[in-house]
């Protein structure tokens, strides 16, 4: 009788298992580069929203012969608030937005009347509600919208103060402007201006003003919604501060979710933080980005946000 060879068809269960193995040490190699690429295109993504941004300023300045300010009460330092606010206390964000090719959204704002009025189809209040792409970083994971939550969205995040809703999210906001290294500083202890959006009474900063040199002093930085309580686009609110130096925040809050009802966030969450790693990215005057490391020496850190201080020699430190 004829006797014929089979061969064996298919994998035995140890070259399957060394097959597996393979395919998982070479995903456990390529998964952290596939997440480093998107994070460099996500952190290209907020860079080049920051360089619309300084666009929009600087078009805005050519048309009205100055930078927007925050249509808000100003302080003269210190608790002495006024004189009494008779505009609305809109953004500079909302004043900038036809220059973002944001015209019929722009139309739509009454901006004689406060960001939490109902009045009108749509209203200030349906439209600070609505999210602005051109205003959020794509690394930012806080959504664009308020989270549900005080913490979120505190009682005074509209202006006038009083009767600001907090039922339902406002649109947010991950780019803000500096006030100077705190708030409500004296006049007598610190000039007008300390920051290119002090919130101080004074006039709207013109390109002259800029004695530091547009190249060496920051306009716009990055700052989370996740870590303080005032993060509306379209209102007011305070610019953030520089008394702590980028991603110090980190320290403070170690985990998303972390603050309570309690905790708005107030002060150091009002600070430049980003989900970048290892810093943040800034809009200086010029309209350049540069991303600026977490260990940035922190007194030349604070003299980028001077426009007039004569400091740092050399400005940005490359």
């Amino acid at each position: 009788m004829k006797r014929t060879n089979r061969k064996q068809l298919g994998f035995t269960l140890v070259e399957l298992l060394v097959v597996i193995a393979i395919i998982g040490v070479m995903v456990g190699l390529l998964l952290p580069a596939v997440q480093s690429a998107r994070e460099a295109a996500r952190r290209m993504q907020c860079s080049n929203n920051l360089k619309q941004i300084g666009l929009a300023l600087h078009n805005y300045h050519d048309t009205f012969l100055s930078f927007p300010k925050n249509q808000a009460w100003a302080t003269h330092g210190g608790n002495n608030f006024g004189p009494a606010a008779t505009n609305s206390g809109i953004s500079w964000r909302a004043l900038i937005l036809p220059f973002l090719e944001q015209t019929p959204f722009y139309d739509q704002i009454n901006f004689g009347l406060p960001v939490t009025s109902n009045v009108g189809a749509p209203s200030n209040l349906a439209l600070a509600r609505m999210p602005m792409s051109a205003y959020l970083c794509p690394s930012d994971p806080s959504g664009d919208v308020t989270r549900p939550g005080p913490q979120y969205l505190w009682s005074n995040w509209c202006f006038p103060h009083t009767g600001c809703p907090r039922d339902v999210p406002v649109g947010v906001t991950t780019y803000k402007g500096f006030n100077g290294h705190g708030y409500d500083i004296p006049l007598a202890t610190s000039t007008y201006p300390h920051a290119m959006f002090d919130r101080r009474q004074g006039p709207p900063l013109k390109m002259r003003d800029v004695l530091d040199g547009t190249t060496n002093v920051i306009f716009v930085g990055e700052i989370s919604p996740e870590w303080y309580a005032w993060s509306s686009w379209m209102s007011w609110h305070s610019p953030m501060s520089s008394h702590r130096g980028p991603n110090h925040v980190h320290r403070v809050y170690t985990r998303i979710g972390q603050r309570t009802a309690a905790q708005h966030g107030w002060l150091d969450g009002f600070t430049a933080n980003s989900f970048h790693p290892g810093g943040c990215q800034f809009l200086m005057v010029d309209g350049s980005t540069h991303f600026v490391s977490e260990s940035v020496n922190f007194a030349h850190y604070q003299q980028l946000v001077h426009p007039q201080d004569s400091l740092p020699l050399g400005g940005l430190e490359k």
